[in-house]
């Protein structure tokens, strides 16, 4: 570009106004460097951070003042969407300003090495360059930056375009008239990049191997860790400073303890990363068995188990305590509840026996400490911190591969599968896992339930959903269903069924879901197509666990069996029969009619199970 087309450029920022404004309680708009008002627990320092000192990049080909003009665009534009977004639009908070700022930043550095030293010079061909470019860059995971990550610059962009009115400069035409930010991006059903639940196998065991941790080996890691440290500041008091280290070991050879491993916890370094692993285990447990979000999680502090009486039912219930900040319009978050079965309560007192001296030294009240090894200062933990540590453990405990892969977990993965488990009707995959879920199940259906994390109850009913969508598609596509319900549905389904019904079956399926409420819910024995009205059990939601019975849902409206539980109708007929030749007369009546039941639905699911044995 000539030099006089570019002294044609007006001055950035005619309006200095909007540089004296604050951005945060300690930086103004104008300063090239922001420090944020972000208080989400668990982030780093640097990501409260915005530093606008950029220098030219090498081959650039506009000039360290078109530089700077651009930032000072940039920044009256994070003014604007803080102060007056487009219409229909929240304004701004610290972290989107932070994110934002980091887009514009990267935006800036693309056109110094492309030669446009204006954002109104940016049309749809230079935006397809910029696309192409972001493309090609490399992401945190192999393959580049993701679909949903080009959105954030397009909508950025978009943006820039609307606010065009209050800025100097910005783009002149729409850069995408015919587009939304996601079909510019590329991004479509099939890469759109959800957070992935973690695969059954994967997850069973590691709550498994952490609950164990928590509720069997705490007291004794937490005892080895209390003896390490005693006899080490005995030693040092008693001017054996340089003895101390063996002085530590003879007292754990002589107290014999073992991890969870089966291994002598009988040194100093085992013993640390013993309690290093228990606090990950703690962290496991509660990102598994209640849901919270780890910005969640790592805010917790001392006291965190709260008792309520559930008014309705007049049943106590234990609740975490911690602060909610995804949806708050408050930086510093709002107190929320979340049901706290009882190893999460277990949990959380392990942490706070494990984080007491980290506490009384810094004088923090967090259960998630550590002591930073650069600086030998105590801070919170991190989400980078928390998420390394927690594959850590699962490498440690040998968590099982998935595919032939190490499965590289997130913190964000336990709530989607928190989610997915709560939601799960049938649980007798689940293991010795099946009975904490059920009971955070019943808690968080139940009238009164404390605590408003709707983002977490619509992670619940979307996995639901899915639930059901799935057995209806089973159902509906079987020719041998027992039950009352099972009948009728087997005798007029074949309109579905085969790959003739297939789209009709879909589009059903579809109708079922956006226009009813029905939810299909499962047990060993199967399933139930619930509706109050005609409900045996006498739910007024949901089946009512105390109420259902296999006897009782056979006589149910609701009821339907299918292939998949006739082992279990199998089962139950031969354990009834073996007691039939022992059994007083009337005894004996009532295993004749369990038994008959069985054969009735072994028949109707044309088993081969020897009714007449």
């Amino acid at each position: 570009m000539s030099e006089v087309a570019r002294s044609k450029r007006p001055l950035a920022g005619n309006d200095r106004r909007w540089a004296s404004a604050h951005v945060s309680s300690r930086s103004r708009f104008g300063a090239d460097f922001w420090v944020l008002d972000i208080q989400t627990a668990g982030i780093r320092a640097d990501q409260r951070w915005v530093d606008w000192n950029m220098e030219l990049p090498p081959g650039a080909l506009i000039t360290q003042a078109d530089i700077g003009a651009l930032i000072a665009t940039a920044k009256r534009f994070l003014w604007t969407m803080a102060t007056d977004p487009p219409p229909g639009r929240k304004r701004c908070s610290a972290r989107t300003l932070k994110i934002r700022a980091r887009i514009l930043q990267t935006l800036i550095l693309w056109m110094a090495a492309e030669g446009i030293p204006r954002l109104a010079e940016i049309d749809r061909w230079a935006l397809g360059r910029f696309t192409t470019w972001l493309r090609s860059r490399p992401g945190r995971r192999a393959g580049g930056l993701t679909p949903n990550t080009i959105v954030s610059y397009m909508v950025a962009l978009k943006d820039l375009y609307r606010q065009r009115a209050k800025l100097d400069d910005a783009p002149l035409v729409d850069p995408l008239p015919l587009e939304t930010s996601y079909e510019a991006a590329g991004v479509t059903r099939e890469n759109k990049g959800a957070i992935p639940f973690i695969p059954d196998a994967i997850a069973i065991n590691l709550l498994s191997k952490a609950l164990s941790w928590v509720e069997v080996h705490g007291d004794t890691i937490i005892a080895a860790e209390t003896l390490r440290r005693q006899t080490r500041a005995a030693s040092c008091a008693a001017g054996r400073r340089l003895a101390a280290s063996r002085d530590v070991r003879h007292a754990l050879r002589r107290a014999a303890f073992v991890d969870p491993m089966g291994r002598p916890l009988d040194g100093a370094y085992v013993v640390r990363a013993a309690a290093v692993h228990l606090v990950e285990a703690c962290f496991i447990v509660i990102a598994g068995f209640v849901g919270m979000r780890v910005s969640e999680i790592l805010s917790m502090k001392v006291g965190a188990i709260e008792r309520r009486s559930i008014a309705a039912t007049g049943v106590e219930q234990a609740y975490v305590v911690a602060r909610l900040f995804k949806t708050v319009d408050d930086p510093a978050g709002r107190l929320e509840r979340w049901i706290a079965p009882s190893p999460v309560m277990r949990a959380v007192k392990l942490l706070e026996r494990l984080s007491e001296p980290l506490r009384k030294a810094s004088g923090r009240d967090e259960l998630f400490l550590v002591k930073n090894t650069q600086y030998g200062e105590i801070v919170p933990v991190t989400h980078m911190h928390i998420g390394c540590r927690i594959n850590a453990f699962a490498d440690y405990v040998g968590v099982p591969f998935h595919d032939g892969r190490r499965w590289q977990l997130s913190t964000h993965q336990f709530r989607k599968t928190f989610a997915r488990f709560i939601a799960r009707r049938d649980r007798s995959q689940l293991l010795g896992l099946a009975e904490h879920f059920k009971h955070a199940s019943v808690a968080m259906t139940a009238k009164g339930y404390v605590g408003s994390d709707f983002d977490l109850h619509q992670l619940v009913d979307h996995e639901s959903r899915a639930e059901t969508a799935a057995a209806l598609d089973r159902l509906l596509t079987s020719d041998r269903l027992a039950g009352r319900m099972g009948e009728k549905i087997a005798a007029g389904n074949a309109r579905f069924r085969g790959r003739a019904g297939e789209q009709v079956r879909r589009d059903y399926i579809e109708f079922v879901l956006k226009e009813t409420d029905l939810r299909i819910h499962a047990c060993e024995y199967g399933w139930c197509v619930f509706q109050p009205e005609t409900a045996r059990c006498g739910g007024e939601v949901a089946p009512d666990e105390a109420g259902r019975s296999p006897a009782v849902c056979l006589t149910c409206a609701n009821m339907v069996v299918e292939e998949r539980h006739a082992p279990y109708w199998g089962d139950r007929r031969s354990r009834n029969l073996a007691l039939m030749p022992d059994a007083p007369p009337l005894t004996r009546a009532v295993l004749a009619e369990a038994i008959e039941q069985c054969d009735e639905v072994l028949k109707r699911l044309g088993d081969g199970h020897g009714q007449n044995g």
